[in-house]
């Protein structure tokens, strides 16, 4: 199982992405070549079908059939709401309309190419990887829920409900990216040629901007979240709740604070107070830099750039959080010789290899599935009305 766990954390959001088929029949000469550079993160999407609550217009094009599997319209707004709803919250109607019917091209694509990927790597799977999956699939969802929910399963389970998902839809879809990414290692990783060093030395040179690093700082971080304190069982809190768990939050904060003035260590503190995932680290992140976390850190990463090496901040306060930051260690940014990255540079042109494998992979499947409706477009069409009627 080695493999596949050191896999999963990657291929498929790297991978099977670069795959885009035209929305044309599937006989036509542009619908067999492969584009790279496409979105992030519907390849990893899993193909069961979920219950729609309403059919298209059109019921002969219900559903895309690829061999014997089949996906609906209705799963596309279901497996990409978040990034739907985060689009569409500032657009015109004639943006979201354009947004949709994009992200559905591009869907089509990637779920074409994952359910391929997918039919073909379930005959190749062997007994011990398949027995050893669903632990690896546990310590995934472990790490959803402790990230995003606050290590509340319960709170998980209520967002994909909201999304007419459930606990085993993602279950079945951290499978799919499994198998699919033990058998790509398996069929492409020996295929793969050794970058000679001329070839490297030309790839450093036309990037050698891209090489330069910029000042970074090294940061611990302290973080009481405002949501550790609301109830439970409200998904919407009135502002009297919400002023009463702040209100905690910053006492929590404050506390914290006060025994790192008293000469506590930062990190017996953060292991003690801190909700964030570094807590365990004693609150190290390493290196960071704007831009370089998630957009609910940035008021502390802002923060950081205002210390001195070894300095503890006032608490800094967001809207979910309350923060206490030490900025451990300044880097002053360096423009690095090839020696120091031709390690990179190797594995880069590996990486761009193994896409390209993949993409022809890809193609050769796609063009000897038996693949329903021929007429893309017309699918297409029935995918962006359940976006625009029935997603967010």
């Amino acid at each position: 199982m080695s493999r596949a766990i050191r896999l999963a954390a990657l291929p498929l959001l790297v991978l099977v992405q670069g795959c885009t088929v035209p929305l044309e029949s599937r006989g036509s000469p542009s619908a067999r070549a492969a584009r790279a550079g496409g979105r992030s993160g519907s390849a990893a999407s899993t193909t069961r079908a979920s219950p729609a609550p309403a059919a298209p217009s059109d019921p002969t094009i219900v559903r895309l059939t690829v061999n014997s599997e089949s996906v609906t319209p209705d799963q596309m707004w279901r497996e990409l709401y978040d990034e739907l709803e985060r689009a569409a919250r500032d657009a015109t109607p004639a943006e979201r309309q354009e947004l949709v019917a994009r992200r559905a091209a591009q869907w089509i694509t990637d779920k074409i190419a994952e359910m391929v990927l997918y039919q073909k790597a379930s005959l190749r799977l062997s007994s011990d990887v398949d027995a050893n999956i669903g632990k690896f699939v546990d310590v995934e969802l472990r790490k959803i829920i402790t990230r995003d929910f606050d290590g509340i399963q319960r709170r998980y389970e209520k967002h994909l409900a909201r999304r007419g998902l459930t606990l085993e839809d993602i279950r079945a879809r951290l499978r799919r990216e499994i198998i699919i990414a033990n058998y790509l290692d398996a069929e492409l990783r020996p295929k793969l040629q050794e970058p000679t060093r001329d070839e490297l030395v030309l790839a450093f040179e036309a990037n050698r901007g891209s090489w330069q690093r910029p000042p970074r700082r090294k940061m611990s971080l302290v973080e009481v979240r405002v949501s550790t304190f609301l109830p439970r069982e409200v998904e919407s809190p009135t502002r009297e709740q919400l002023a009463a768990a702040r209100a905690e939050a910053r006492a929590k904060i404050e506390a914290a604070r006060q025994e790192l003035m008293g000469g506590a260590t930062f990190s017996e503190v953060a292991r003690q107070y801190s909700s964030d995932l570094h807590a365990a680290d004693g609150g190290a992140w390493g290196w960071v830099g704007p831009g370089s976390v998630r957009e609910r850190y940035e008021p502390a990463v802002q923060a950081l750039y205002h210390l001195p090496v070894g300095q503890i901040s006032e608490v800094v306060e967001s809207p979910e959080s309350y923060f206490i930051v030490r900025c451990d260690e300044l880097d002053p940014g360096h423009e690095p010789t090839f020696a120091e990255v031709q390690n990179e540079l190797r594995e880069r042109h590996l990486r761009i290899a193994y896409n390209e494998l993949i993409n022809q992979l890809v193609t050769d499947l796609r063009r000897r599935a038996r693949i329903e409706p021929e007429n893309l477009d017309r699918f297409h069409a029935a995918v962006v009305e359940a976006a625009l009627n029935r997603g967010p």
